[in-house]
């Protein structure tokens, strides 16, 4: 096998809400994307395919895991610097074999995107038109692990990593979130159980208009 045939792909293509989170436990991670307020959105289609990795990601998924090895002390906000200030150094040869990986993905997508039909838009008008207006004295939802730790770690992310868009930013939230030690997993699902414990109880006392 290959070194590129090694390089394991992890990739995703989500929405982020208020409302609820999907984590996919294969090979494949979703992330999820704030909205925007004002702007018009449709359901996600699960028939799409999945949208293709840049240079940088594939690099990151390869050598994050042996990153944390030779830096059991390094705090996980500065994994996706530490590995951007690394890709940033790579040769011209070595880049060139991540830009190619990156180029085979792109191709990859556009080929099944080609054969995509997506949804019509009668179906999406008719599944809003059934949605019922969002109450706004309605408790907020509670947050999810992932959640508050993408919250906590977005800015830094952010910084490190200045050239990524938003896309590729919540995709290396997203690793970083599944790569966690079970001491830091279980800080973030401490707080989550108590947002939940919150959300249950402002519940009780709210009455639907």
């Amino acid at each position: 096998m290959s070194e590129e045939e090694s390089i394991e792909y992890e990739s995703e293509e989500d929405e982020e809400t208020e409302k609820s989170e999907e984590e996919e436990e294969e090979e494949v991670i979703e992330v999820k994307v704030v909205k925007k307020r004002g702007s018009k959105s449709k359901n996600k289609d699960p028939n799409r395919p999945k949208r293709n990795m840049s240079a940088f990601f594939i690099y990151s998924n390869a050598h994050r895991k042996r990153l944390k090895e030779e830096n059991p002390s390094i705090k996980f906000g500065e994994v996706a610097r530490a590995l951007s200030t690394e890709f940033k150094a790579l040769s011209a040869k070595e880049k060139k074999k991540y830009e190619k990986l990156a180029e085979k993905d792109k191709e990859r997508y556009q080929k099944e995107m080609s054969n995509y039909i997506p949804p019509s838009d009668n179906s999406d008008e008719e599944t809003s038109r059934k949605k019922p207006k969002k109450d706004p004295n309605k408790p907020k939802r509670n947050l999810s692990a992932f959640f508050i730790y993408s919250n906590a770690v977005r800015e830094d992310v952010r910084k490190a990593n200045p050239e990524l868009k938003f896309g590729d930013i919540a995709r290396v939230i997203s690793v970083q979130f599944k790569a966690l030690t079970g001491d830091e997993r279980a800080e973030y699902d401490e707080k989550a159980a108590t947002d939940k414990v919150r959300y249950q109880k402002q519940m009780t006392k709210y009455t639907p208009p």
